[in-house]
Parts: structure tokens; sequence; C-alpha cells
């Protein structure tokens, strides 16, 4: 299965799962895991699947929270927050399988679905690279970026723009000119 399906079949299941509360999402997936013959272990209130591949799980056990769910809470605004935002979930609140300090332009599409951002139309690393120079990320490797501390601190601390809030263009003093005389 190609990576543009998976992320599309993933995007469906959670477009169609997210309406439900926890208790219909976990009774549609386990009816569908068993109509698709996928063996279902309950254990401790969550599903574990068997094969091994399964789409990695939107929320997570320690902050209860998934990326289109902090994305839409942030509610960044530009191409360049949207990266951060992206980059600080990474970091802080991904599932601990998925979660890593850095991000690569291998990133930005999956993970931009998942969180209903529209996509970036030029070129992955171009997109990284901006927000780099936009100053919320370090690169590291090469191809690798990690958020910094301006970054955290927009993320963290500065999103979501509230109406009226700094940011709103300052006001200047006129020049005053004299007339000439004639």
């Amino acid at each position: 299965m190609a990576e543009d399906e998976v992320v599309e079949a993933i995007t469906k299941v959670m477009d169609a799962l997210s309406p439900l509360d926890a208790e219909a999402r976990e009774h549609v997936l386990e009816f569908v895991l068993k109509r698709m013959g996928i063996s279902v272990v309950k254990s401790a209130g969550s599903l574990a699947a068997t094969p091994a591949y399964a789409a990695p799980p939107p929320v997570t056990p320690s902050s209860g929270m998934d990326i289109r769910t902090f994305a839409s809470e942030k509610a960044p605004k530009t191409l360049n927050e949207k990266v951060a935002v992206m980059a600080f979930f990474l970091a802080n609140l991904a599932p601990p399988d998925e979660r890593r300090d850095f991000i690569t332009s291998e990133d930005i599409k999956p993970y931009f679905i998942q969180a209903d951002f529209e996509l970036p139309t030029g070129p992955a690393n171009m997109t990284l690279t901006n927000a780099k120079n936009a100053g919320y990320l370090n690169a590291l490797e090469r191809g690798q970026y990690k958020l910094n501390s301006v970054g955290h601190n927009l993320v963290a601390h500065k999103l979501p723009k509230r109406e009226g809030a700094s940011g709103s263009p300052r006001k200047t003093a006129k020049k005053t000119t004299k007339k000439a005389k004639r």
C-alpha cells in the first residue's frame, strides 16, 4: 500500500470517528476489526490489535491530545506557525512511539493532513527552511530540524492569538510639516 493511500485511509477513519464519543469510537473499531478478521485484545480500557501494522493511535495516553485537536486549539495562521505547532506536537504530545525532538520534510504531508492543515504548495524541504529562517527551528543533521526556544514559546505561550492582543499595528506619530510661506 502506498504512503498516500495509508494517509488517506487514516484521514478518513479519523474524520469518521472524531464526532463520536470515546465509547462509540471503541465500539466502531471493535466491530470493524472483527469484520476484517483482525483479532482484538482489550486491556486496561484500550484496544490492542494484530497484525503488527496498524495506524498510530491519534490520542496519546499521557496528554489525551491528538494533533488535530491540538492544532485546532492553537489555531496557527501562517505556514511557519503550522510547522512550529507540528514540531511542538511531535516533541511533546505525540504518542511515545512517534515522539521525537526533530522533524523532517517527510513529516509535513502526513502530519499536516492529520492536523487538517492545508498542504504547502512548495517543496516540503523549503517549508522547513522557511520556518527555520523565520526563527522557529534550528537545523540539525541534513534534513532534520528541531523546534527552538522561540518556536516553543510561540506554540506554548502565544498561540492562539486572541482578538485585540498585541500584533495589531502600532500607531505611529504623524509627521507635521510646516506649510511653506508664499
